[in-house]
């Protein structure tokens, strides 16, 4: 698919670590609004003075909008960041149904990170910092090929498994969510489309809000280079039929492959949770970029409580 975009600015937020703002239209005018705001940070995997790592609500609910998370995280100098992974919304009151892990329930939720249940615990996903399991991927129908971005420098890779299976114990930081987007064949170095087809999410028809995470390889030496993380403003609960909310995930592939070069791209949770985080910009809106609604076209609102992000 061909995309044509246009810069609206750009900043080199610390050496190697670069955020831009671009509006972007498909060649099909029919299909979408004529401009889709994309934010995305590109982090140089080579400049060892940065990493990205993920991180998790520092909270009594376990729940934070992105910057508060950052804000919280105060180890770590967080210069921007983007939502994680799915989660049970245990900010809702009253009867909730997680449609993506089908049939974990509130009590689940609530209960501790266990690997003896791994429904267990708010987060509907893998998530491991610094070799701790702060959850797990669950064990449900809806999310049966989680894709796991396991972050080594350019060691990094993204690794598509099956509902309930984590990382080798080896493994010091990884960020589940999906679909899978984009795959990379290292023998024949070419990048393809690969949303899974037996992959059960229900995220994956809905055009909405959008988030990301892409790696680039270099070609020379068949190791990433380049992080990407990626939102994509729209709207949340508009289904599969309604373009006007964003994009869905196909189109989202089409983005991270054909537009940003990506030999490897997963998606994260989307619609209201859509969010993208950069320390000092936007501060009458807590340096939220990204733009997203639960149910009207996107307007000037706050951030989503969340569970987990990288940043």
């Amino acid at each position: 698919t061909a995309w044509t975009c246009i810069t609206i600015q750009q900043t080199e937020l610390v050496d190697g670590v670069i955020w831009t703002t671009e509006n972007c239209t498909m060649d099909d005018p029919l299909i979408y609004p004529p401009l889709l705001t994309v934010n995305s940070i590109s982090m140089d995997l080579t400049n060892i003075k940065v990493r990205a790592i993920p991180a998790s609500a520092d909270s009594i609910e376990q729940l934070q909008t992105v910057p508060e998370m950052a804000n919280s995280n105060t180890n770590n100098n967080f210069i921007a960041g983007i939502n994680g992974g799915y989660f049970w919304r245990v900010d809702i009151s009253g009867i909730w149904i997680d449609d993506v892990c089908r049939g974990k329930t509130r009590s689940e939720a609530l209960s501790d990170v266990s690997s003896d249940n791994v429904n267990n615990g708010i987060g509907d996903g893998l998530v491991k910092i610094d070799g701790e399991i702060k959850s797990n991927n669950c064990n449900c129908s809806g999310y049966s090929r989680p894709a796991i971005l396991i972050l080594d420098g350019q060691n990094s890779f993204i690794d598509v498994v099956y509902r309930g299976d984590s990382v080798d114990d080896s493994v010091q930081n990884a960020i589940a969510a999906g679909p899978n987007l984009v795959s990379y064949d290292a023998s024949t170095q070419e990048s393809y489309v690969d949303i899974p087809s037996d992959d059960d999410n229900i995220n994956i028809l809905e055009h909405a809000a959008n988030t990301a995470v892409g790696l680039i390889v270099d070609k020379n030496t068949n190791l990433p280079n380049t992080l990407l993380l990626v939102t994509t403003d729209g709207s949340d609960e508009c289904g599969p039929k309604d373009y006007t909310c964003g994009l869905n995930s196909k189109d989202l592939a089409s983005l991270m492959k054909d537009k940003f070069g990506t030999s490897m791209a997963m998606s994260m949770d989307q619609g209201g949770s859509t969010t993208m985080w950069v320390k000092d910009a936007n501060t009458d809106r807590d340096g939220v970029v990204s733009r997203s609604h639960n149910s009207e076209p996107a307007v000037d609102d706050g951030p989503r409580n969340v569970a987990n992000g990288l940043f």
